[in-house]
């Protein structure tokens, strides 16, 4: 019995996980130099942010951040520079998240006592 239930919530997490499109350091490996930017939003979704450049390319970004435990540790920045409608440029950027961003309280554990130890 437990394996019928368990089935439909597998299915459920799997369609959740693949509603839109994602970019991960894979997916962007796989997008090659002149492939064209309507190749790139069919197979990566819509980007994070578009912005038009001076020299009248258009930068493309996407986002992926990495968590554990609720906890963000690292974010992912991926550009794509697509000129005359085609992917002239890619880059990386890693960042970690600002310290200041995790609660104090958060961060400590709750099995720790600042009490010293009583014999009994």
């Amino acid at each position: 019995m437990k394996i019928i239930y368990s089935i439909p919530f597998l299915l459920m997490t799997f369609a959740a996980c693949s509603v839109g499109a994602n970019m991960n350091l894979s997916s962007f490996n796989e997008i090659e130099l002149g492939e064209s930017s309507s190749e790139v939003v069919s197979s990566a979704g819509q980007p994070y942010s578009i912005k038009e450049k001076e020299d009248g390319c258009v930068e493309y970004e996407y986002i992926e951040r990495i968590k554990a435990g609720g906890r963000e540790l690292e974010d992912r920045h991926y550009f794509l520079t697509i000129k005359e409608g085609k992917v002239v440029n890619k880059k990386v950027v890693y960042g970690s998240p600002a310290p200041y961003l995790y609660d104090s309280y958060d961060m400590q554990t709750s099995q720790r006592s600042h009490e010293p130890p009583t014999d009994e």
